[in-house]
């Protein structure tokens, strides 16, 4: 059942080049360009992966010390506002304290007004009745002259005390 013939070899052999000679201008050709452009594809596919990769981490990165740097602006605004509001707060007590200093000020003036009025007024009172109680001891109306030096003595003698 098998024989060679020569006829038929050179017949299968030239069917077979001039087929894989049509295969590589109608098919081969083709196919390989298309898996060429697909690897192209592939791999600029690939490099801009790459590129996005690299451009996420920078933008992460960024992001990050943006982040720290906002931290640190927050936290010297806060140590800012503490700062402003123990400023503000001891500001308060200086005036609280100036204020009740000068309330305590106004108080003693006006006791020691009152006291050297209700004094000036007992040292009247006093020298009137020694007069008239003089008077009535002596029995009779003493002149002006006489009447004050008897109130300074009086006076005098109650500054003493």
């Amino acid at each position: 059942m098998l024989q060679l013939e020569p006829g038929m070899i050179i017949w299968t052999w030239a069917t077979f080049i001039a087929l894989m000679v049509l295969l590589h201008r109608v098919a081969w050709k083709p196919l390989v360009a298309k898996i060429e452009e697909r690897d192209n594809a592939i791999a600029e596919g690939l490099k801009k992966a790459e590129q996005a990769r690299d451009e996420a981490e920078t933008l992460l990165k960024e992001q990050k010390e943006k982040l720290a740097k906002t931290h640190e602006e927050v936290k010297a605004m806060l140590e800012d506002s503490k700062k402003s509001a123990e400023n503000t707060r001891r500001e308060l007590v200086d005036q609280a304290k100036e204020e009740a200093d000068k309330i305590i000020e106004r108080g003693k003036a006006d006791f020691e007004r009152e006291r050297h009025d209700a004094v000036s007024k007992m040292k009247k009172d006093i020298s009137n009745l020694v007069v008239q109680a003089a008077s009535k001891l002596i029995g009779m109306n003493l002149d002006e002259k006489k009447h004050q030096e008897l109130i300074d003595d009086s006076i005098k003698k109650l500054d003493e005390n």
